[in-house]
């Protein structure tokens, strides 16, 4: 995972425990519908735009 992908990760959900669970669950689907492997800033940005979490 870059560096990248895991502060926006942590600007997203300010650190805590259960905004992080659920985005990184949206993280692995995101992942498993465009056939990815690599976590990256774009895929943590696709993946929020789905929550009601985190700063737009």
């Amino acid at each position: 995972m870059a560096a990248e992908a895991v502060a926006a990760i942590t600007r997203i959900t300010n650190g805590s425990f259960r905004p992080t669970t659920r985005l990184v669950d949206r993280i692995e689907r995101v992942l498993e519908i465009n056939e990815m492997t690599t976590v990256t800033k774009e895929v943590v940005e696709a993946a929020r735009e789905n929550l009601v979490i985190g700063v737009m």
